[in-house]
């Protein structure tokens, strides 16, 4: 006569084992960056909003949080497999600039150790003021961004944006003759980093305004 009181304490047990799996609720939502909230908080507890460019803002776990640490390996590299291999200025991917205004990539990572990654652009008139702005992951050192001949010779090198040193700009004021030029990132340390790129021209004077 116990059965059906023991058939429904059992059918219980497995109720609670399977929302115990299944908890919508679990605070550890793992090391990857994703996309901020529209109102605050607009990241859970742990998590801070981190804005990378005019368009991407994703919340990040912050430094000190368990189980992530910016020197070890388990670091997550974007896959930016589309536009390599670019790791050479002989071999850089070619943008769409001065065709297109503004031009941006997102999503590309300096990865793995010791990777630098190289894109073309063209000069078709002049008078025209150069702008890229590189932005990594706050929690590693900042990127290095250059300009160079298409031979790989230097022209310029960018600077972090005071107080947000993981973007760092370059701006180029009309002193570039007709022709193509390569931007260059890496690591000056050669930390594995994740990052999004803009370019633009204008003849307005820099920074060149947003689209």
């Amino acid at each position: 006569m116990l059965r059906p009181l023991a058939n429904s304490l059992l059918a219980a047990l497995a109720a609670l084992a399977a929302l115990a799996a299944c908890n919508p609720y679990d605070p550890d939502l793992g090391n990857d960056p994703f996309e901020c909230g529209s109102s605050e908080p607009r990241c859970p507890e742990g998590y801070t909003c981190h804005t990378y460019s005019d368009t991407n803002e994703v919340c990040e776990r912050e430094a000190g949080s368990a189980d992530i640490d910016a020197t070890t390996s388990t670091f997550q590299c974007a896959d930016d497999s589309s536009i390599e291999p670019n790791n050479e200025a002989m071999m850089a991917f070619v943008t769409p600039i001065p065709s297109m205004p503004s031009y941006q990539l997102v999503g590309l990572s300096v990865c793995p150790t010791g990777d630098r990654d190289h894109y073309r652009f063209d000069i078709n008139t002049n008078g025209l003021n150069f702008e890229a702005t590189v932005a990594g992951i706050a929690s590693r050192p900042s990127l290095a961004l250059n300009v160079l001949t298409l031979q790989g010779g230097p022209i310029a090198s960018g600077a972090p944006v005071p107080g947000n040193p993981q973007v760092v700009r370059i701006e180029v004021p009309n002193r570039l003759a007709i022709g193509s030029y390569i931007v260059q990132v890496q690591s000056p340390d050669n930390t594995e980093n994740n990052y999004d790129l803009t370019l633009r021209v204008c003849t307005t004077p820099l920074p060149c305004p947003v689209p």
